[in-house]
């Protein structure tokens, strides 16, 4: 049952309840006055009970729509978790039919199940502006340090 057809139902029985009341009020014999009475009652009731189950589905129907969001939002984390790849020292996400895309700091996936992308990249040397941290790619080649030479030159 929806909300829709309790509530025309609800409405119903409260119409109906007040046509009785009507009638009882135009003082109709007192065996049939009595008959109404009970009516009356007994309507009430159903009305009560009616309003009751209206509100438990109305609590239901919240209930079912905040477990699908969380549903969801299990779902994209799942999907994003099972294509998140390490590749040292980074991570990857590798997508069907395109470039894989990254890098993504590696101690920010692991602590906050965040993907931070790391920035940078000259010579395969990468920076997270979020952890601060400093990463080494397998291309990477260390600067070569400049000599200096004294000048034979002098004044």
């Amino acid at each position: 049952m929806d909300i829709a057809t309790i509530t025309s139902a609800y409405t119903a029985i409260k119409n109906i309840k007040e046509i009785s009341k009507l009638a009882l009020d135009a003082k109709i014999d007192s065996e049939v006055s009595e008959k109404i009475q009970a009516s009356i009652e007994r309507l009430g009731e159903v009305q009560d009970t009616l309003f009751y189950i209206r509100e438990e589905l109305l609590t239901q129907q919240e209930e079912k729509e905040k477990l699908k969001k969380e549903l969801a939002a299990v779902k994209a984390e799942l999907e994003k978790v099972e294509s998140v790849v390490y590749r040292a020292p980074s991570y990857w996400v590798v997508k069907e039919e395109q470039a894989d895309d990254g890098p993504f700091c590696q101690p920010c996936f692991d602590d906050e199940r965040k993907l931070i992308r790391l920035q940078g990249g000259n010579n395969d040397f990468w920076n997270c502006r979020k952890c601060k941290n400093s990463f080494k790619g397998p291309n990477y080649v260390a600067p070569q340090k400049r000599v200096r030479r004294s000048s034979t030159w002098s004044l």
